[in-house]
């Protein structure tokens, strides 16, 4: 295939001519009869698909009739991907004879943080799209490649608890000194300690008894918990709002987590915690970068297509930078890859996506993600043992329990 026959197509347009035959040798070209189907509202997959030839029917299942459309080869409207988004909103097939690429996600997003796109060619095409999520991606993807990447920094006072405790130390004093820097903190410690979650026979005063009823992991993974909320900021109102959104579900989710973790052999309660608090922390910078970009601001479908594009990556790359363990790495990239699979027992992934899932329930937006029982997360945790409804029963048991941690992290 002549590479550049793809130079008209967006992102693709800003790889080298290198990068160009890297992605052509990666990808598939499909060629389809009238008729076939591409792919279906509701599913998940890895791909975008690019139309080299042919026109497609676009159809939102959701709407009347009115709203097929036709998509050809080589209009304005066909040099995006087709139909972005997962999962998918539309169903579209071939109304002709059609070829398309079929690029998969991770090679392009790999090939894009390489891109130059800090070059005055690429400045000058951003300056032509009229997408502003768009740019938002590729100016992302530049600071991400040059390290220039504005990213929230873990608070000071979670940064060394966590030294000191992964250093070894079992000082519980040592410890209370530098919680009680953060008055704040010590606070919340202190209350969490004589709370019902781990309340014992007496009631402590000092963050050092706390400490040592909590136990240093726990510690850790709690005073981690409660300086989260200051990452979960903006200036601007409205991606104000939807940092307080986001930091609500991220309290659901990690609620959740602690309570499911309980049944799973192998999973610590407290990591799950600390699992489901930071699944979305890569929508922090998004949003951040998206006080720029006020046409976006003003566009809410485009903004969570950005935040579906690039949460999982930035927030991979975040905990990475913070120190954190793979498991919780891995929870953040692939928290919304409900078509993962791995090796070996349940893990973190496995609880926030199943967690995700059980919030979902009785939501409006429910139907726009699999059925618990398809996603392999589910199978994993279960052990194959579990049924929806039994996993519902665990949850309604514990309802107090969900209220109790939640309470924990707002305070």
């Amino acid at each position: 295939m002549d590479i550049s026959n793809l130079k008209v197509f967006q992102f693709i347009k800003h790889l080298s001519d290198q990068q160009l035959i890297i992605l052509v040798n990666k990808s598939e070209i499909v060629k389809l009869k009238k008729g076939e189907s591409i792919f279906s509202a509701g599913e998940t997959d890895n791909f975008e698909f690019f139309l080299l030839a042919g026109e497609l029917e676009i159809k939102d299942p959701s709407k009347t009739e009115a709203n097929t459309r036709l998509l050809k080869a080589g209009t304005k409207e066909s040099l995006d991907s087709v139909a972005r988004g997962k999962p998918r909103k539309v169903n579209v097939k071939t109304h002709t004879a059609a070829a398309l690429l079929k690029v998969d996600i991770e090679t392009l997003k790999a090939l894009l943080g390489d891109a130059p796109l800090d070059s005055y060619a690429v400045k000058e095409g951003l300056r032509e799209e009229n997408s502003a999520s768009k740019q938002l991606l590729l100016d992302i993807y530049a600071d991400l490649r040059n390290n220039k990447l504005t990213l929230p920094s873990l608070p000071e006072v979670a940064v060394r608890i966590r030294q000191l405790i992964d250093e070894g130390s079992n000082n519980a004093k040592k410890i209370a000194q530098a919680v009680n820097s953060d008055p704040a903190i010590a606070a919340k410690l202190i209350k969490a300690a004589n709370s019902p979650l781990f309340r014992g026979t007496k009631e402590f005063e000092t963050s050092s008894a706390a400490i040592i009823r909590l136990g240093m992991q726990t510690t850790k993974q709690l005073v981690t918990s409660f300086t989260m909320r200051e990452i979960f900021n903006a200036k601007d109102e409205g991606i104000k709002q939807r940092m307080d959104d986001l930091w609500q579900h991220c309290i659901q989710i990690a609620a959740i987590c602690y309570v499911l973790a309980k049944h799973v052999p192998g999973l610590n309660p407290d990591q799950g915690l600390l699992a489901g608090l930071l699944h979305d922390i890569g929508t922090v910078p998004i949003l951040i970068y998206a006080e720029q970009y006020p046409s976006l601001l003003e566009n809410p479908e485009e903004l969570e297509q950005a935040i579906t594009d690039l949460r999982g990556e930035l927030g991979g790359v975040i905990l990475k930078r913070w120190g954190f363990n793979d498991d919780l790495i891995q929870a953040a990239k692939h928290a919304e890859n409900w078509h993962r699979e791995h090796e070996g027992g349940p893990d973190f992934c496995d609880l926030v996506q199943v967690a995700q899932l059980h919030a979902l329930i009785g939501h409006e937006t429910a139907d726009e993600y699999p059925a618990m029982e398809s996603v392999p997360a589910f199978d994993k945790l279960s052990g194959g043992k579990l049924t929806p409804e039994a996993s519902m029963k665990i949850l309604e048991e514990a309802k107090q329990q969900i209220e109790e941690t939640k309470a924990l992290l707002v305070a």
